[in-house]
């Protein structure tokens, strides 16, 4: 098991993978919202992601604890706060708000994540890990666009809410992902999504019997994907990558997404300016910053 504090190449191959998967999720929520209604689309995307987790777990020799087992307990709360809610959050904010704008809230996460990680997670807080997470922040807001700012509070303040909301949810499961019982990722995340497929099924249900949008080969097809990539695959590799590095060094997915959604962007014609280049610099640093430990002092 990697030590939070050092870890190893292997943990950061992941979370650039990680971050390369859920950067350019907001794309294809995007093209999911054709189709579907932000319940109904959290709801369709968890459920067929729980199916598949909980197929490959089977299918690798592993079972789900009895009901009576206490993990159960951790699966319903991870299932609410890691899925169900914010995974109607964002959609619900991006149907009012610029990605751009939902990117900088977001980017709160680690901030929220390292206060949590230090009293709940036994991961101590340091200043140089502030100052990092810090200035990581600053440099999404400047890799986004510091004009996305100038959208904050007005008529959209409660999708903005929405956001804020989802990015603490984030960091309350980050943090107590890290304080479950030893229990196979493949398991945890099987369970986990079950539970957020149960809590998203009322209204989600309730939208797919009322839904009178299009069904576009782009929205479903789009749907499939952040099923299987940035929902089923990324919670059994996150939960692994948490369990053996920390919530604090994964929450630093949060400042790397927004560099992927950029280049996305770039992929499909979209321009960047100067200011992206210098933020991701900034991000960068702010990681450096992050990591950085205090050697002891000899004596």
């Amino acid at each position: 098991m990697s030590d939070p504090q050092h870890p190893r190449w292997q943990d950061w191959a992941l979370l650039l993978f990680l971050a390369g998967m859920w950067g350019t999720a907001f794309l294809f929520i995007e093209f999911s919202l054709e189709s579907l209604p932000p319940a109904a689309l959290s709801f369709t995307r968890l459920t067929i992601a729980a199916v598949c987790v909980t197929a490959f777990a089977y299918a690798s020799g592993h079972r789900l604890p009895k009901l009576s087992d206490p993990r159960w307990k951790f699966f319903v709360f991870l299932g609410f706060f890691g899925n169900a809610l914010p995974f109607f959050l964002i959609p619900l904010g991006q149907t009012q708000l610029p990605s751009a704008l939902a990117g900088i809230l977001l980017a709160i996460m680690p901030l929220s994540t390292v206060a949590l990680a230090h009293f709940f997670a036994n991961e101590k807080l340091t200043g140089w890990k502030l100052a990092g997470f810090a200035v990581g922040f600053a440099g999404a807001v400047i890799l986004i666009g510091p004009a996305a700012l100038a959208g904050l509070g007005g008529p959209t303040f409660l999708a903005q809410l929405a956001i804020v909301g989802a990015a603490l949810s984030y960091a309350l499961n980050a943090t107590m992902t890290r304080r479950a019982p030893p229990t196979h990722p493949a398991i945890l995340a099987s369970g986990a999504l079950i539970c957020s497929s149960i809590w998203g099924a009322p209204f989600g249900i309730w939208q797919l019997a009322s839904n009178d949008l299009p069904a576009t080969i782009s929205g479903w097809g789009s749907l499939i994907w952040l099923a299987l990539g940035p929902t089923a695959l990324a919670t059994v590799l996150y939960v692994g990558l948490i369990a053996r590095a920390g919530a604090g060094f994964m929450s630093l997915v949060n400042y790397l997404v927004p560099i992927v959604a950029l280049f996305t962007g770039l992929a499909f014609g979209e321009a960047i300016g100067w200011n992206a280049y210098l933020g991701l610099v900034i991000i960068l640093a702010g990681i450096a910053l992050a990591r950085r430990t205090v050697k002891p002092a000899r004596v």
